[in-house]
């Protein structure tokens, strides 16, 4: 498969890029915390150190 990737041009567009790669990394790494087989209260300890870090 091909894929062409456009680098944004302007100093916003790549802010405006770094936000959305920012939104879809959090998204998967939640969906992936979600999915685990540990109680409610590690997913939650865990989330919480990601967040502090």
């Amino acid at each position: 498969m091909n894929m062409i990737v456009y680098q944004p041009k302007t100093e916003e567009d790549r802010k405006e890029l770094r936000k959305k790669a920012a939104l879809l990394h959090s998204q998967a790494v939640l969906q992936y915390i979600q999915q685990l087989s540990c109680p409610n209260d590690q997913k939650q300890a865990l989330v919480e150190e990601l967040h502090t870090t």
